[in-house]
């Protein structure tokens, strides 16, 4: 069996990427999640990209979920959960057609946009029909990019709920938004034998992440945390912007 690559600098981003992505999930709700795929999408294909990870979030989910299941918002799942999968159900038919170009524009656009999220979020809740405005856009984002975080939590942060509250159910969601993913990913055939043995080998380090990320919650500084992965988003946006444009 063999991996996807043996560079060292896809290694040295894919372990960057994973831990982070971890820590983000169990920690912060996911809010930085998003700089994993950026930083494989220098040295992979998006697509590439994008598949290796959903194996990896969904070990993460499952560590998450176990950690916050009894704080869920109920309530609030029942209005975000169709709405995500409504979002599932357009990416995947973006994913049919997409170009390798146009989505590492888009990525690459986002990526700068997600970094600042969090300057957006007072007015997300707000919005009218913000539930299935924001659910729908993660679920679309989520299936394309693995960057379904940022628009959930414009939403909850705009919702004010307790941290534990907020952690709990954005990690339902995702956990609900990753599986329905494997529907699009199988029919697009994003799959291969090299990938899901990478895929593999990373999920020592998806599950330190999720660990760290339950162990730290209390203790960092969360606006530091997320500052530092938005500036490193904002790069690697900036770089695939132009690897697109070259």
């Amino acid at each position: 069996m063999t991996v996807i690559s043996s560079s060292p600098l896809f290694w040295g981003l894919a372990l960057l990427g994973v831990v982070l992505t971890g820590i983000s999930k169990s920690g912060f709700a996911g809010g930085a999640g998003v700089v994993a795929v950026p930083l494989l999408a220098l040295v992979l294909p998006v697509e590439t990209a994008v598949a290796l990870m959903l194996p990896i979030l969904l070990i993460m989910d499952g560590r998450t979920i176990a950690y916050y299941w009894q704080h869920r918002n109920a309530q609030e799942l029942k209005k975000l959960l169709p709405a995500a999968v409504l979002g599932i159900a357009l990416g995947g038919w973006l994913l049919a057609w997409v170009s390798p170009f146009a989505l590492t524009l888009s990525l690459g656009v986002l990526s700068l946009l997600f970094a600042f999220w969090q300057k957006l979020a007072p007015l997300a809740a707000r919005l009218p029909g913000s539930a299935w405005l924001w659910g729908s856009t993660a679920g679309l984002t989520s299936t394309l990019i693995h960057a379904g975080g940022p628009p959930l939590n414009m939403y909850l942060i705009g919702r004010g709920l307790p941290k534990l509250t907020w952690l709990a159910t954005a990690g339902v969601v995702f956990g609900v938004m990753n599986l329905v993913k494997l529907v699009p990913y199988t029919l697009a055939g994003l799959w291969s034998r090299e990938l899901l043995v990478t895929a593999l080998v990373l999920s020592p380090v998806a599950y330190l992440g999720v660990y760290l990320g339950y162990r730290v919650q209390r203790l960092l500084d969360e606006r530091a945390f997320l500052r530092i992965c938005r500036w490193l988003l904002a790069l690697s946006g900036a770089a695939l912007l132009f690897k697109a444009l070259a």
